[in-house]
């Protein structure tokens, strides 16, 4: 007889186990707590209902990861003939049974801990590690075996068990999934908390979404990502449920219009609606910002209603005035970013000597740097350079589609040598290179590199720097620039 590894033969027993309804069900009151995860993960895969009820109602963790698990199911690895959204259906149904029995208080053998179901895709490595054959590692003595536990009659009641949950309205309603468990909390709102940790809006039209918003417990929102084609008016109506939005860390506004024929007084009356709510959003860190019309003369405004110093600002293809740009130094709000973005603004235009201040400034917090496709011209990085270097935290700095010559990037990259923290560089590659409007093709790629390596050889540079070959034309049409860039296809490392 073949040797079989104890992971293999456990899954053969578990396998073995739900060929027997009545015996798995039996098992459930015996089963040890490390058992649980694998065989629950196999009743979920076999659309095995009464036995995940019944999983649930003695579930032996504080939280149960449901999200990560639906993320990870394989619909060909379904022991089923049904189409696997309705058996995801069934399997939803089914925990929140259990849940709904478990809440009722109804007399069980056992007693659950359960006090999350986690419906978000977090990615964690819950299912993955209960799930091979590391049980010696994550299984601590007391996981081993479960006592019987009953429920005494002068127990304290529970708190309520939290629902954890990610929304994204791309219309004006919710999935299926989404409409059953509203209404489900709706029944047991004493008993069942949701909390929406993140939140993202992309409907066209907000009106018809107020009556959902309404039903929604906003102040557990950590995320919140709405915009996408709105207009001022769409936002200024959002406002008062941005404002609940309590434990807010992370703001997205993305493409919000502002009508042509609007009024100076009408436009700064709506500003004020939506600026008022951002002093109650204590908790918020991070703001980005792509494409919002609103905040061109308004910058200022906008952040000094902040309670509390940001760790990022992102401002992405937006307009800013000759006073936004003056007072940017100035602003409290963002002396100690961590990650700062202002991608696709052109800043030629401007004093670099704003930009130099707040670089002070920034310069013992300042870890992100991205000036991608700001027409920065060789005078005001000159006068910029001194303060960059004073940025002794600083770990990645995009600067492509800023074009210099080759004597201006051997002079800026002599000088970011010397940051001892910087390990990500990007350029574009230097003016004199010819290069075509889409890119080089593999022979020319090999010409670039060499050409790059003549450059950068003599200079001893002490990380790898990437340089693209993309045009800038073809950047104006990436909307959403990432606040920690990654080197593209057209980037050519250079060591």
């Amino acid at each position: 007889m073949s040797l079989q590894s104890p992971h293999v033969l456990r899954n053969l027993a578990i396998q073995s186990l739900l060929r027997d309804k009545a015996l798995a069900m039996e098992a459930v009151e015996h089963l040890p707590g490390e058992l649980y995860p694998p065989v629950f993960m196999e009743a979920f895969s076999r659309g095995h209902t009464e036995l995940l009820q019944a999983m649930v109602q003695s579930w032996p963790f504080p939280s149960l990861p449901l999200g990560d698990l639906m993320s990870m199911r394989d619909p060909d690895t379904l022991f089923t003939h049904q189409h696997p959204v309705r058996v995801e259906e069934r399997m939803f149904h089914a925990v929140l049974d259990g849940l709904g029995v478990l809440l009722s208080h109804k007399p069980c053998s056992r007693s659950s801990k359960l006090q999350v179901l986690d419906l978000r895709v977090m990615n964690h490595n819950f299912w993955r590690v209960w799930g091979e054959n590391n049980l010696e590692v994550c299984c601590s003595p007391g996981m081993r075996s479960r006592e019987t536990e009953k429920m005494g009659p002068n127990e304290v009641k529970k708190k309520p068990i939290r629902v954890l949950v990610v929304l994204w309205l791309s219309q004006e309603w919710l999935c299926p999934l989404e409409t059953y468990l509203l209404k489900w909390i709706q029944k047991r709102e004493d008993l069942v908390q949701l909390h929406c940790t993140k939140l993202g809006i992309r409907a066209p039209c907000f009106r018809r979404l107020r009556k959902l918003l309404s039903r929604l417990s906003l102040e557990p929102v950590q995320e919140l990502d709405v915009g996408h084609h709105w207009t001022i008016f769409a936002l200024a109506r959002f406002a008062p449920f941005l404002g609940q939005m309590r434990n807010l860390q992370r703001l997205t506004l993305s493409a919000i219009k502002v009508p042509a024929l609007i009024t100076p007084k009408r436009r700064e009356h709506l500003f004020s609606q939506i600026t008022s709510q951002f002093g109650k959003l204590q908790c918020l860190q991070e703001i980005y910002m792509n494409s919002v019309q609103f905040l061109e003369g308004h910058l200022d405004q906008a952040l000094r209603c902040l309670s509390y110093p940001l760790q990022t600002l992102s401002l992405t293809h937006c307009q800013l005035s000759q006073s936004d740009w003056n007072q940017l130094p100035h602003m409290e709000q963002i002396r100690k970013l961590k990650h700062f973005n202002l991608s696709c603004i052109k800043l030629s235009d401007f004093s670099p000597e704003p930009l130099r201040i707040l670089l002070d400034h920034m310069a013992p917090t300042l870890t992100t740097l991205h000036l991608e496709n700001c027409h920065i011209t060789h005078a005001q990085l000159q006068a910029i350079l001194p303060s960059l270097l004073c940025c002794s935290q600083l770990n990645t700095f995009c600067f492509i589609r800023n074009y210099m010559s080759t004597g201006t990037m051997r002079n800026l990259l002599c000088h970011t040598a010397r940051l001892s923290n910087l390990k990500q560089e990007l350029y574009s590659v230097p003016q004199e290179f010819y290069v075509p409007r889409h890119g080089a093709h593999n022979q020319m790629r090999e010409q670039v590199h060499q050409d790059l390596e003549w450059i950068m050889r003599p200079l001893h540079h002490p990380r790898t720097v990437y340089f693209c070959t993309f045009h800038c034309e073809l950047c104006c049409s990436q909307k959403f620039l990432k606040i920690h860039p990654n080197p593209c296809s057209a980037c050519i490392p250079i060591k």
